[in-house]
């Protein structure tokens, strides 16, 4: 497992939203936006989205991030044409400021120095163990989304709404609500998605995109860890294991779809798959229904994190571990 340094970054402040806008506001300046590693549809959403409305304003942005160039193929179709995600040395980072969205360390932004990026560093995120990385920080973990975030800074800037921002931006709130179904989904999400909609978002358009033209192969490798699931805790635990025979099998490559099949399976209060991604080592995906377990302080045991409803980490141990850890961890929870 990867032990990236932590970077030991003193608490910055925490502000509201106003002066994030400050920050970002007045004259021509330079930025770069960046998001976490493994990014995912409000990673990648927030940080295109949020590069967006800098440029509006008239600013010199870049967008970069550790895995660059680009962005995973299931989320690349976001990038306008000639719109670059950079990887590698920022070489006038000196003169540019860092905007880092929806990632809750600066390790999950870069193994260095994120000030190798830009400094001052303008945080914004969701995660409610984010511990204030960046010099300035708008942090609220009562939020659905990072997304939800960045539309109020695009409202504190007072820049209109836009079809290129809502796009990007629905996208993070669809995919971090789990379609709009975690505990986390409030009435703002639902607000915030409706004027997304307004601006000229198609929700089917979307759903299609994201959830639909899956290759069969990535459809049987799901069909595949449904059956082998176990149940713990009198079903209140749901469990699969995914193999590299399993995925060489199926012919499909994206797992995704399994955690959420074995969250609906009635009864669960946590689903976990586990995958293995290496010799010895595993890939575990866990989400909750309802607010009965926090799967992020699950998966801090093992040095991974996310949010109470959808979390993941790494593991050396083997299944069977893995999963009496789960067990256990969900019993002293209260299971």
């Amino acid at each position: 497992m990867t032990h990236h340094p932590h970077h030991n970054r003193p608490e910055g402040e925490r502000v509201g939203v106003d002066r994030i806008a400050d920050a970002l506001g007045g004259s021509a300046g330079k930025f770069t936006v960046t998001t976490h590693r493994k990014p995912d549809g409000d990673a990648a959403g927030s940080m295109i989205a949020m590069a967006r409305v800098l440029r509006a304003l008239g600013h010199d942005v870049l967008m970069w991030h550790v895995e660059g160039p680009g962005l995973p193929a299931h989320l690349a179709w976001l990038l306008q044409p000639g719109e670059e995600v950079l990887g590698g040395a920022v070489a006038d980072h000196a003169e540019r400021t860092l905007v880092s969205v929806d990632a809750a360390t600066s390790h999950r932004v870069c193994d260095d120095d994120p000030t190798g990026l830009g400094s001052p560093i303008i945080n914004i995120d969701h995660h409610h163990d984010d511990p204030a990385w960046g010099d300035i920080n708008l942090i609220d973990g009562g939020a659905s989304s990072t997304a939800e975030l960045v539309l109020r800074v695009v409202d504190a800037l007072r820049v209109p709404l836009t079809a290129e921002v809502a796009l990007p931006l629905y996208v993070g709130l669809v995919t971090d609500t789990g379609r709009f179904s975690y505990a986390s989904t409030g009435a703002e999400a639902h607000r915030a998605a409706a004027r997304m909609v307004e601006a000229g978002v198609e929700p089917g358009a979307v759903y299609r995109t994201l959830y639909e033209g899956v290759p069969l192969g990535d459809l049987r490798l799901v069909g595949g860890a449904v059956a082998r699931a176990q149940d713990h805790l009198d079903g209140r635990l749901v469990v699969s294991v995914i193999t590299r025979a399993d995925v060489e099998e199926s012919g499909g490559q994206d797992s995704d779809g399994v955690v959420e099949a074995l969250r609906s399976a009635r009864g669960a209060e946590v689903a976990a798959v586990i995958r293995e991604v290496g010799d010895g080592e595993w890939r575990v995906s866990t989400r909750a229904s309802g607010d009965g377990f926090d799967v992020s302080a699950i998966a801090a045991i093992e040095g991974g994190g996310g949010h109470r409803a959808a979390a993941g980490f790494t593991s050396h141990r083997d299944p069977e571990a893995i999963i009496a850890l789960i067990r256990d961890a969900m019993v002293e929870q209260g299971a």
